[in-house]
């Protein structure tokens, strides 16, 4: 079930992922030596096996019996590997996907299949493939440009990664999983993010030595310490997020403000003998706390959670969001704004967002006199909509 071999050097080729905490893909056990491309307690599942392409499938089709509705395809490049090669997105990993997908599809259609691929956009893509492989895809490239973005001011983050260039399109009945944090770290691999925007982020955000992981690949924190509590930020990133196309997955206890586990992560070292620093981004919500702080209109917690429940209100109202086209809105070259037009058949929404820390003034006169701000539901002149640092508005023009 597993890959064994007395010679380690086979697939050589295939990088060391987890970069500080592992030093070899194959671990001894005997005389022989079995491979893996995470912790060594993990080993990665022989596919030549027929046994285990059924065994799989097996345990598809057993929770897909028992009501689950979705499986997440977890580090789907790696699955196959051949001697020579990267190991990594191999044309028999795709072929293993399209034969779940099938399977699935003829015993009960629906169940969702979620790849889960740290790779660029374009090799994301070919997960999606014609719309047989996967039905959606983690954009994780598109996660760490939300927060340069933020720290740089700057609004061409988001639109060079979202170019068509970058990001092609994707089947119809596909889709992206947007994202801002995850139970893993803020992945900065370089797979998929230049060594220069990796330094970047890594120097704004990263503000504590425990927090790096992998050798500067990533940084474990949570949404509320990667921003330093500033409501502003993470309303912004939230702005963001909900308004780009794709479907926006929030990670537990962000939506109030959970902030880095120090006693799990200490606990779950102990525990495993890993200094895995993931754990900070863990652990139990503390209920009692959190709701007495989501009672208090005083309290940070209370002010960000109705921040975000506003927001995915207007979202489910409009449906502009998920599947409507976009496109981005030239502002005469004003740098910190980001614009862009938001539209179905039922509905037209200017979605406006301030990455300065500074006020700005944009004239949006092109799109009318006045329009509604759907997040303050009042009306606002568009010849000079003035903005305040780190502000966003959904403007409805239609």
């Amino acid at each position: 079930y597993f890959i064994w071999s007395k010679d380690t050097s086979l697939y050589r080729d295939a990088r060391i992922i987890f970069k500080g905490m592992e030093t070899s893909n194959w671990e001894p056990l005997g005389d022989w030596n079995y491979f893996h491309r995470f912790f060594n307690f993990q080993p990665d599942l022989n596919y030549r096996n027929p046994k285990v392409l059924l065994d799989m499938l097996r345990h598809f089709l057993y929770w897909q019996q028992m009501g689950v509705d979705g499986f997440r395809a977890d580090a789907i490049p790696y699955i196959w590997k051949e001697e020579g090669t990267d190991c990594e997105n191999l044309p028999k990993t795709h072929l293993i996907m399209k034969f779940f997908r099938a399977v699935l599809d003829s015993v009960r259609p629906g169940s969702l299949l979620l790849a889960e691929a740290c790779q660029q956009p374009n090799k994301v893509v070919e997960y999606l493939s014609d719309g047989d492989e996967c039905h959606a895809a983690y954009h994780f490239p598109l996660m760490p440009m939300f927060y340069k973005a933020i720290a740089s001011q700057k609004a061409a983050p988001i639109k060079n990664i979202l170019n068509p260039a970058v990001t092609p399109p994707i089947p119809e009945g596909t889709q992206w999983f947007t994202f801002l944090r995850c139970h893993d770290e803020l992945s900065l691999e370089l797979v998929y993010v230049s060594e220069e925007d990796r330094k970047y982020i890594h120097e704004n955000y990263c503000l504590q030595a425990e927090w790096d992981f992998r050798q500067g690949e990533g940084i474990s924190a949570r949404l509320a310490n990667l921003f330093q509590f500033d409501e502003r930020k993470i309303g912004l990133a939230y702005s963001m997020m909900l308004t780009l196309p794709g479907t926006p997955v929030i990670y537990y206890g962000d939506e109030f403000g959970k902030e880095n586990d120090q006693r799990y992560y200490e606990e779950m070292i102990k525990l495993t003998g890993k200094d895995d620093t993931r754990f900070l981004v863990r652990g139990k919500i503390n209920w009692t706390l959190r709701e007495a702080q989501l009672s208090d209109p005083s309290t940070f917690q209370y002010r960000l959670f109705a921040r975000i429940q506003k927001m995915l209100e207007v979202r489910q109202q409009t449906g502009v969001f998920g599947t409507g086209s976009m496109k981005f809105v030239d502002l005469e070259g004003n740098e910190a704004v980001l614009a862009y037009l938001r539209e179905n058949e039922n509905h037209k929404i200017l979605v406006i967002q301030n990455l300065s820390a500074k006020p700005q003034t944009v004239s949006l006169k092109e799109f009318g006199a006045a329009a509604v701000d759907l997040l303050h539901g009042k009306e606002v002149g568009l010849n000079e909509l003035p903005l305040k640092a780190f502000a966003y508005h959904w403007l409805k023009i239609d």
